[in-house]
């Protein structure tokens, strides 16, 4: 695998950043654009966060195990050259098709990208332990989200078709860096899978079961995180905000979430045991309920903080028991996202048509809480059912 993982671990990590930077630039003001050039309703906005979802978890699914066999920087240069194409072409299309169009090709290419990141990070040689290397991932997207919506309120405020060609072209130019970029030449470094850490001392089938509750808090935390982002131009009319201020209100959360990821890559103690799990699968919901209906901007600021932060940690143990399970890193980084991309579809298809059937934004709302609600008891009830609980392993010091 070494072989297809060429580039250093840094400029991996760059790529990341750069790739979460555009990323979030167009699919979260995706929405603000649609309503301001198209006036989608609410229901509309959530079918088309739902188009997003399906095409990515397909995407992650079948691109992480292409990534395995094609090459990691193969698959990366593909991927960057496809969004950049899309994004440019989808600038000069002003149709009402376009945004359904642009998005499920943007998310054909985006969906490999990820795991082929992910792989890569972890076989490229290095003296960093698997732990640590995670870590830095989470960092390197988390705060490039953050820094992604932040840049989004001034460029919709110049020219709100920027956040299509703007993207596209960081896209294109980026591709010769991946082509010719730094080469890795530690041949003292090791591969990730080959540095002790806690996961070596845990059985197969406690793996799996975290494994699993993981992927169901990560699913469920990007299930609401879809909802709550295609309705956050509902937020800015509830608080009576321009879209350049609910754009960085929205920030808080993935700020949020990235200094979450930065404490769980310090502290290695949450590794492997259930009540993390358990916390962050009931307070993400219950956070974001306030976020949802709080008519005060101080008051959604907070609970904004509670769901980056539980999110954060669901992600954090879905990326690091899927990856610390088996070997195929790039099939088990497409599984953790494919199941990410499930809740991405499942969750704004569901509240759309209870926006269409019943009173707009706020039976939406509801939809997504009380789905996600019912499916954490769901989950949990079916996972006790399969197998008794673990036994919590002592976790080492945090490194």
């Amino acid at each position: 695998m070494r072989s297809s993982a060429q580039l250093k671990i840094p400029h991996y990590y760059w790529l990341e950043g750069l790739s979460a930077v555009n990323c979030t630039i167009f699919t979260m003001c995706l929405f603000f654009w649609t309503r301001e050039r198209f006036a989608f309703s609410d229901a509309t906005n959530l079918l088309l966060a739902s188009v997003q979802g399906l095409v990515y978890l397909f995407s992650t699914f079948f691109g992480g195990r292409l990534a395995d066999r094609f090459g990691y920087d193969r698959t990366l240069i593909v991927c960057f050259a496809g969004m950049g194409a899309t994004l440019v072409t989808g600038s000069f299309i002003p149709c009402l098709i376009m945004p359904f169009v642009a998005l499920a090709l943007y998310n054909l290419f985006v969906g490999p990208t990820w795991p082929s990141l992910e792989a890569a990070i972890l076989h490229s040689p290095g003296k960093l332990s698997m732990p640590n290397r995670l870590g830095i991932y989470n960092l390197s997207w988390s705060f490039g989200d953050g820094i992604g919506l932040f840049l989004s309120g001034f460029m919709f405020k110049w020219n709100p078709d920027s956040i299509f060609w703007l993207p596209g072209l960081i896209y294109l130019l980026t591709i010769p860096t991946i082509r010719w970029g730094p080469r890795n030449h530690d041949d003292e470094g090791v591969v990730a899978m080959e540095m002790p850490h806690t996961g070596d001392t845990i059985p197969k089938a406690q793996k799996r079961r975290f494994m699993q509750l993981g992927w169901l808090g990560n699913g469920l935390g990007f299930l609401m995180l879809a909802g709550f982002t295609a309705l956050a131009p509902q937020m800015s009319l509830r608080l009576g905000l321009p879209t350049e201020a609910t754009l960085w209100l929205t920030c808080t959360l993935l700020f949020a979430r990235g200094f979450a990821f930065l404490i769980f890559w310090k502290w290695e103690g949450w590794h492997y045991h259930m009540a993390w799990c358990q916390w962050a699968l009931w307070l993400a919901p219950l956070s974001l309920a306030i976020a949802f209906f709080a008519g005060n901007p101080a008051v959604v600021f907070g609970s904004l903080v509670v769901f980056g932060a539980s999110i954060g940690l669901s992600y954090s143990g879905s990326i690091y028991y899927s990856l610390d399970y088996g070997d195929n890193k790039g099939e088990l980084g497409g599984l953790h996202e494919s199941i990410l991309g499930l809740g991405m579809f499942i969750g704004p298809l569901l509240a759309a048509g209870a926006a269409a059937m019943g009173h707009g934004a706020t039976s939406a709302q509801w939809t997504l809480i009380i789905l996600s609600l019912g499916a954490n008891a769901i989950g949990l009830a079916i996972l006790n059912l399969k197998e008794p609980p673990p036994s919590e392993p002592a976790c080492p010091a945090a490194r």
